[in-house]
């Protein structure tokens, strides 16, 4: 975090220097947070009479496990791999799109240095990607079936060049890098679309979306490989409850860094495990690059059988653990942005999140008042949300309802609507400049912000939906 965070002064510095070069002001203010208790204890109380209640029954968290099992595994699915590939595949192998999108003499691409790319650099890669190995139909392949063995950036084309908007613009340049995506995580099965002619990268299928990642970072799997993996997660699944942990093999060799939102399947404990431990299989390599299956023991401190049950208890632990963790647009650093946070949160309660906030908001019982006023809007949730249990969509952005609270820095101590979300910053109604926030943070949704009353509020934007999980 202290080598990401030394980036950001480096980039700021050259930032401030280029603006007074040319004069221009970058368009960021910091939203201060003092006054928003950050304490999830504070808010979901341990005295509380439901703290330990489920917010949904135990029986059909598990059916949503089963469901969530499909999902984990789909990628060795010779009828999901098809489906996906004849849907999905077409725009991300559109040579024509792909140079429109990055050739725009409009909308202009900056890399890190703050020159804008050449239309050779779009030219180069475009002859990278070997675009006729994609002409479609594709054949299945099982040999193409494979595992992540390290946590992968997710791109939208093969390369780790950054590609920014110009930085004068409000929400643009960094750390909006308009090719990355998502992140991969270790143990996320694959398929593996094509390959690009350096060998450097491949287009991969996973769970969730198509996208570009670097090769070595993936290893094929044999069809045994597959069989005991699929055999122990069937069996049971556990997933990572504190984040960016570090995996060790049964050799106590290290192995990597595991982030809430990884899923490992386990095995069964035996008379001699130790007490306080889980068992889970594990990704490595050979020397050929193909996966084989090692075994590590992890802390029940630091991971959890899915599916975890669904109490405010349990809910506040997870958040606990990734509250303040900087934002992350496209998991960039492994951190998270909105969509990501929340996909990350429900992943050990077993319940399955596609990966952008669009779709997300579809995934339960949607209702839309993006047609009422403000006031509105925040009635309605204070009277029908359901906490951590509904998840509120505006433009562009997806957050968790916690519930209604008394307002702590009022004498009137009004009830409000109280939020979990990872966001990048407030905006003024005229989209002028970003108040930053830049954090996962607990956030009340207010008619207007004191610190800065030109802010517009969470619950005025024009889009404004709300999802029930409960009915999912």
């Amino acid at each position: 975090m202290r080598k990401n965070l030394a980036i950001y002064s480096i980039f700021l510095a050259v930032s401030l220097t280029t603006i007074s070069a040319i004069a221009v002001e970058i368009p960021i203010t910091v939203f201060p947070l003092d006054k928003y208790d950050q304490n999830i204890n504070n808010w979901v109380k341990p005295s509380d009479p439901d703290y330990d209640a489920p917010l949904i029954k135990f029986s059909n968290q598990k059916d949503h496990l089963k469901k969530y099992y499909n999902r984990y595994c789909a990628t060795w699915d010779h009828k999901y791999v098809k489906i996906a590939l004849e849907q999905e595949l077409k725009n991300k192998i559109s040579e024509q799109k792909i140079t429109s999108k990055y050739s725009d003499s409009i909308k202009i691409g900056y890399a890190e240095n703050f020159r804008p790319y050449s239309k050779q650099w779009i030219k180069d890669i475009i002859a990278n990607m070997n675009l006729k190995q994609f002409v479609l139909p594709l054949k299945y392949k099982a040999n193409n079936r494979g595992i992540a063995v390290k946590n992968l950036f997710a791109r939208e084309l093969p390369t780790t060049d950054p590609y920014f908007y110009n930085f004068s613009l409000p929400g643009e340049g960094y750390p909006f890098d308009n090719l990355q995506e998502s992140s991969v995580w270790v143990g996320t099965g694959v398929y593996i679309i094509g390959e690009t002619l350096d060998k450097q990268w491949y287009l991969v299928l996973t769970p969730h979306f198509i996208a570009w990642v670097q090769s070595d970072g993936i290893a094929k799997t044999s069809k045994a490989f597959i069989a005991k993996w699929q055999k122990h997660a069937k069996q049971k699944l556990v997933a990572i409850t504190r984040t960016n942990i570090s995996v060790f093999d049964n050799n106590n060799q290290y192995r990597f860094d595991a982030y809430i939102g990884a899923v490992f399947p386990a095995i069964f404990p035996s008379k001699n495990s130790a007490k306080n431990t889980t068992s889970i299989l594990i990704p490595i390599t050979n020397s050929y690059h193909n996966a084989q299956i090692a075994f590590a023991k992890l802390s029940n401190k630091d991971a959890a059988i899915m599916p975890l049950e669904a109490t405010p208890h349990n809910f506040a632990t997870i958040i606990s653990n990734l509250i303040g963790r900087p934002y992350g647009w496209g998991n960039m650093y492994f951190y998270n942005d909105c969509s990501a946070e929340l996909q990350s949160l429900y992943t050990p309660f077993g319940i399955w999140l596609p990966r952008n906030s669009s779709a997300q908001i579809k995934v339960g019982k949607l209702v839309d008042k993006s047609s009422e006023s403000s006031q509105e809007r925040l009635k309605y949730l204070m009277e029908n949300g359901k906490k951590f249990m509904t998840i509120i969509k505006i433009d562009g952005h997806i957050m968790l309802y916690l519930g209604s609270y008394p307002n702590p820095n009022s004498a009137m101590h009004e009830p409000i609507t109280m939020t979990y979300q990872n966001k990048w910053g407030l905006k003024p109604s005229d989209n002028s400049y970003r108040a930053i926030i830049g954090q996962s943070v607990l956030l009340p949704m207010l008619p207007s912000y004191p610190e800065d009353p030109k802010l517009n509020s969470l619950a005025n934007e024009k889009c404004f939906q709300v999802s029930y999980l409960e009915s999912l």
